[in-house]
């Protein structure tokens, strides 16, 4: 259980980084010991009612504070560094022992010089920090430092941008997104935008309904509407009703409330494709679904449940609201997992807090509303079935998809780094095994912990057993190669694996710019560059349901592809690892290192084309011409394909000759204009 708090804690946490400094203030000396030996002291002030924690805690919790020096040949550390005077408390929430700083902290250090020559020692303190107030945690947090061990003195290091780094972004040379060589295009984001929200939106509705008929949530309809009837069907009643159901959404929307404070818009993208925690989340996953299973239950902490069961017995306003709140907490441990796969469902490689709160308003909305309803019109109660077995099968199927959730993440971790364990096929095969052993479960061969002995398999559930059987026979073309499929499965579009990431190998694009580029003016064909994500849903649908579009096929083999990963983690060159200055929406920049291959194509979607969400489509000629208006996730078929007609149109009037010297002119005049986000 802890694990999960954890998980759910440092993720929440993700979003606040950028704010650290306003809270603590780190400073760094050093003094000579003699014999070459030296004493570090790092020490941190932190604001009033917040808090740091200890090197040596158990894992599990808070995280502890983690301390790096540059040693390499030059320096040797001897022993642990020590600490001050902490504090130390049993966590409830955690179930661990948690060793924290209130005020301020001290960390010392000592080293032995092994290069007399060696004037200069760098470090690193990786950190979090928790306030009093409201439990709000930010981190983890690094404060880098450099100190003068002949001076004594340390400075914090700031990345300071190197001017060569820009050399290594892609610069093409007749590029003007002012001025395309067709006015074309640009279409397919924003209106794509409004669908998520909505659909999101009905993601969020449809995990509160489904809640609603899980052991835990559903015997409570009765006993929470008796509540607001003692007194007849008067008004009071009904607006106490729409109180409780406000209470309900409120509380779920509140949890979004982190996601909106200090995020940058790469911060999703980082926790969809971070290997850790995509690893994290399959691990949750598996643990739900053995919850579900019956195997253990999964609740939160029983003094949780009474304090605010108390605060229930207040009455008027405040107590209907602590109500609610009750609700969700003696419900957590089945609408806990289903929280978790709206709340996955909502973290796209695109930065939007709001997709998140909009999940939450779903979901508060699909647990909440029926018991308004239910609470303004209680008559409605006899039209319920009774508790019973059916339950607990509703619970065991729900781990079933779970299980299948839990695959989509660790398909996420193998996908970024190509370990080739989760294969397009694989996840296939998987998908329909879990639906058929569904359905063997739903016929009553199977059982589980809490299955009732000898019962009666009903009509319904053996409906429902067909569906899912006739899912898995949906699902049987995508174990087959592409060109022998009998149909496609877009309904699962944007879950498995890429198309190229598969058994039978699949169509080769290129992956570097350059490369792409100089084959381009080879075979004198036009560009194609997808700026792209390993674990971007969108990416893949576009990849499953337009790309195979037989009109798209077609025009998409005029033009040379090269799909560039924003999130591919392989390490770049050590010579090529330089901070750089990145332009922001606001005007100003920030300064950012480039570390891997993903960094430096992220980096050239940004300056280049002032964009940084994927997928994102350019098309240039071999001599770099903007062909058309760049565009985003575009759905639909017919458009994309007018989409690349328009580019193919625009690259024969260059090989023809037909712009006029005014219109060269005024691309070559803009071509050098500066790119705003």
């Amino acid at each position: 259980m802890r694990g999960v708090i954890f998980s759910i804690v440092t993720l929440l946490g993700l979003v606040g980084f950028g704010q650290a400094e306003e809270f603590v203030s780190w400073s760094s000396t050093s003094k000579s010991l003699g014999n070459e030996e030296f004493e570090i002291t790092i020490s941190v002030e932190l604001a009033e009612s917040w808090h740091t924690y200890s090197q040596f805690m158990e894992m599990g919790g808070p995280l502890p504070t983690w301390i790096t020096f540059e040693t390499g040949d030059d320096f040797e550390l001897i022993g642990v560094a020590e600490e001050s005077e902490t504090t130390t408390y049993f966590d409830e929430i955690f179930e661990i022992e948690v060793v924290q700083f209130d005020g301020s902290a001290t960390f010392t250090q000592k080293v032995k010089r092994l290069n007399p020559d060696a004037t200069t020692l760098s470090g690193n303190v990786n950190y979090q920090i928790c306030t009093d107030v409201d439990g709000k945690c930010i981190g983890p947090v690094d404060y880098m430092f450099t100190l003068d061990l002949e001076s004594g003195s340390g400075k914090e290091s700031v990345l300071i941008a190197d001017s060569s780094a820009l050399s290594l972004i892609p610069d093409p040379e007749n590029l003007s997104l002012n001025a395309p060589i067709n006015d074309c295009g640009g279409s397919g984001v924003n209106d794509e935008d409004k669908k998520s929200y909505w659909w999101i939106l009905l993601l969020g509705l449809g995990g509160g309904l489904v809640s609603l008929i899980t052991p835990c949530v559903f015997p409570m309809i009765p006993l929470t509407v008796s509540f607001f009837t003692k007194g007849g069907k008067d008004k009071s009643g009904i607006a106490k009703a729409l109180l409780y159901g406000f209470s309900i959404v409120l509380v779920y929307v509140s949890l979004s409330i982190p996601f909106h404070f200090g995020a940058e818009s790469e911060i999703l993208n980082n926790i969809s494709t971070n290997f850790t925690l995509n690893i994290i989340f399959f691990a949750i996953f598996l643990f739900f679904a053995f919850s579900f299973f019956g195997y253990y239950e999964l609740t939160l902490p029983s003094s949780w449940a009474n304090k605010a069961d108390k605060a229930s017995d207040i009455g008027g306003v405040i107590g209907i609201m602590f109500m609610a709140l009750v609700l969700a907490i003696v419900s957590f441990s089945c609408t806990g997992p289903l929280l978790g796969s709206v709340l996955a469902g909502s973290l796209t490689s695109d930065f939007d807090p709001w997709l998140v709160t909009i999940a939450m308003l779903g979901f508060g909305l699909g647990l909440g509303l029926p018991f308004t309803i239910f609470a303004a019109f209680p008559a409605l109660l006899k039209s319920l079935p009774q508790s019973g077995g059916w339950l607990n099968t509703v619970k065991v199927v729900i781990g079933f998809v779970e299980l299948g959730m839990a695959l989509k993440f660790l398909s996420n971790a193998d996908f970024v780094y190509r370990f080739g364990i989760v294969h397009r096929e694989t996840f296939y095969l998987v998908w329909i095994l879990l639906a058929l052993i569904t359905t063997v479960y739903l016929f009553g061969l199977i059982k589980f912990p809490h299955d009732s002995k000898g019962a009666k398999i009903g009509t319904t559930r053996k409906v429902i057993a067909v569906v899912f059987l006739l899912f898995g026979v949906y699902l049987f073309p995508g174990v087959l190669p592409q060109e022998k499929q009998p149909w496609r499965t877009d309904l699962i579009s944007g879950f498995p694996p890429s198309t190229w990431y598969s058994w039978y190998g699949g169509n080769r694009h290129f992956t570097d710019y350059y490369e792409a580029l100089e084959y381009a003016k080879k075979v004198n064909k036009p560009l194609l560059v997808d700026f792209t994500g390993y674990a971007c849903v969108n990416c893949r649908r576009m990849e499953e349901k337009v790309w195979v579009d037989s009109d798209v096929e077609a025009l998409l083999n005029e033009y040379v592809i090269v799909s560039l990963y924003v999130d591919d983690k392989v390490a770049l060159p050590a010579e090529q690892q330089k901070p750089i200055e990145i332009p922001l929406p606001d005007g100003k920049t920030k300064t950012k290192m480039l570390k891997t291959v993903g960094d430096k194509w992220s980096t050239f979607e940004a300056i280049r084309f002032g964009q940084v969400s994927q997928p994102f489509y350019v098309l240039l000629s071999p001599d770099e011409f903007l062909l058309n208006n760049p565009v985003g996730y575009t759905p639909d078929s017919e458009e994309y394909a007018d989409w690349l007609k328009c580019g193919l149109d625009a690259f024969e009037k260059l090989k023809k000759g037909d712009l006029t010297e005014e219109e060269l002119k005024e691309i070559e005049a803009s071509a050098d204009e500066p790119v705003e986000l």
